[in-house]
């Protein structure tokens, strides 16, 4: 007897543990499992194309050049694609990195690389490129010649 309600409460115990199993005598558990599983996998190459294509390098043929110069002799370039808007790219050093546009309420230019922590902010008086990553500038007081001639 004593073996027999063991047993009992075995089995109690394992079928409230699994309560899908429980109710529908089924491997639902399992198969949800592996289509998680499956869905995580998939979500994890889908990220991994967008961090490849970010990396990539960025395309500057047919692209509008403007160059800042900015305090401390740094320079900036900024290559924008005038038939796709989306499609701008920054060489700051000897790396040109493709940026993705930021609306803004304020009508400046944001441009960013979230994995590289650039930031561009450009405004009709000046530009600047920060490194989010770090909380610093890299560069201040840029200004294309354009923006030099009007003051």
């Amino acid at each position: 007897m004593l073996k027999f309600l063991s047993v009992v409460m075995a089995a109690t115990i394992a079928l409230a543990a699994s309560p899908v199993m429980a109710e529908t005598g089924s491997t639902a558990p399992k198969k949800a499992a592996k289509s998680s599983a499956k869905k995580a996998e998939t979500k994890k190459k889908a990220t991994k194309k967008t961090e490849d294509a970010d990396e990539a390098d960025a395309d500057v043929t047919g692209s509008t050049v403007t160059e800042y110069d900015c305090a401390g002799g740094a320079k900036i370039t900024v290559f924008r694609n005038p038939t796709d808007p989306e499609n701008v790219a920054l060489r700051w050093g000897n790396k040109i990195t493709r940026m993705k546009r930021i609306q803004t309420e304020s009508g400046a230019e944001r441009l960013e690389h979230p994995k590289r922590g650039l930031v561009f902010i450009g405004i009709p008086a000046k530009a600047m490129l920060l490194d989010s990553k770090h909380g610093r500038q890299l560069a201040n007081e840029c200004k294309s010649a354009e923006q030099m001639s009007q003051g």
